[in-house]
């Protein structure tokens, strides 16, 4: 008998885990929202003049999973782009991605930033696209920065930077909210020196 033959009921059924879900959803979008509310749209223009501010997506279906996204700066453009993306991806945890166009001149005149980032134990993402999380997540493929030399190699090698890091969950929002405030706050000035 396969999957499809068999209607999982219990599940169906079950209204009290599907609000519980529900629930949990609806409080990281608020808590993007409360990170998000501040910052000043001037403070991000301010680091990055292209920023296009923030934005809020959720959805339903990455990998058969829920997932709620905060993006900072938003600005995507595959030669001088930045944005820092607060990724929680359900069953599988909560992330952060900075994305660099490929000649982004943080990535040539800054040879601290990455020094920087490597204390903060950000990793290089190792795929061609900036949004495939399965081979990044799942497939874990990332390698540490160990000399600078290897960002700009990585920059050759798939026309763009992006750095990961794992955010440990905390027992509770406001405490979560501070780690990843801190995080974002740490990330902009090193963008911004």
């Amino acid at each position: 008998m396969s999957t499809l033959d068999k209607i999982p009921v219990h599940l169906l059924t079950n209204a009290a885990m599907f609000e519980e879900i529900h629930q949990a959803k609806s409080s990281f979008v608020t808590l993007y929202s409360a990170l998000a509310n501040e910052l000043t749209p001037g403070d991000l223009s301010g680091v990055h003049p292209a920023s296009q501010g923030y934005k809020i997506s959720k959805g339903n279906e990455l990998q058969r999973c829920p997932y709620q996204v905060l993006d900072i700066i938003r600005d995507f453009d595959p030669d001088f782009g930045f944005n820092i993306r607060l990724l929680n991806w359900w069953g599988r945890g909560m992330y952060i991605f900075l994305f660099f166009g490929r000649i982004n001149r943080r990535i040539f005149s800054s040879p601290h930033l990455f020094a920087d980032l490597r204390k903060q134990e950000y990793f290089l993402a190792r795929t061609s696209s900036p949004w495939d999380y399965t081979t990044i997540i799942d497939l874990g493929e990332t390698s540490p920065i160990r000399q600078d030399s290897e960002v700009e190699d990585h920059v050759r090698k798939f026309g763009h930077l992006q750095l990961v890091k794992k955010i440990d969950y905390t027992g509770d929002f406001p405490s979560l909210k501070q780690r990843l405030r801190e995080q974002v706050l740490i990330i902009l000035n090193l963008y911004n020196k």
